[in-house]
């Protein structure tokens, strides 16, 4: 049961910063899955999306409806940056945000801090997402609309409660 929310990117700066996909730079990507989700400790929630390119697909998790403020902030401003980068400024949580699906752009991927190749992991291990481009390779987070709505949560409505897991 999706969180009674919807983000409107125009009031977040976007920021950037987390997958089965390889490591490089400026891959075309597609946005193919949106869902809210509970957390595993129940607590909270967080705004999912998957992103798939040719060469694979990574899933990002945003803590939109975390305990830490600095952990909402983090996830609001990169989930704005991702916004700005595909044109699609409102998600509706009612509907698991379902208007950024068919959303695209360009991302780098990398491995996560720790996670890079070592003589005992040559392949390295866990990789996230570490930027995020419009189609045309302009970092959303430069221009004008990281200006904007420097104050604002983002959310016209906030739940701070996460979904309902029983039923």
């Amino acid at each position: 049961m999706p969180f009674d929310a919807v983000f409107n990117a125009n009031e977040v700066k976007p920021q950037q910063s987390g997958g089965a996909h390889p490591v490089g730079n400026k891959f075309p990507f597609s946005i193919t899955n949106t869902v809210v989700e509970p957390t595993k400790q129940g607590n909270g929630g967080k705004f999912v999306v998957e992103l798939t390119s040719a060469a694979g697909s990574i899933r990002i998790n945003y803590n939109l409806w975390n305990e830490s403020e600095q952990a909402r902030n983090i996830s609001k401003g990169q989930l704005s940056a991702l916004c700005h980068a595909v044109g699609i400024f409102q998600v509706d949580f009612k509907n698991d945000g379902a208007a950024l699906r068919g959303g695209v752009g360009l991302m780098d991927i990398g491995f996560q801090k720790g996670q890079e190749p070592s003589a005992e992991k040559p392949e390295g291990g866990y990789v996230e997402v570490k930027k995020i481009y419009d189609k045309n390779g302009n970092d959303p987070t430069q221009g004008q609309a990281s200006q904007q709505g420097q104050a604002s949560s983002g959310f016209t409505q906030q739940q701070q409660t996460p979904p309902n897991n029983n039923g």
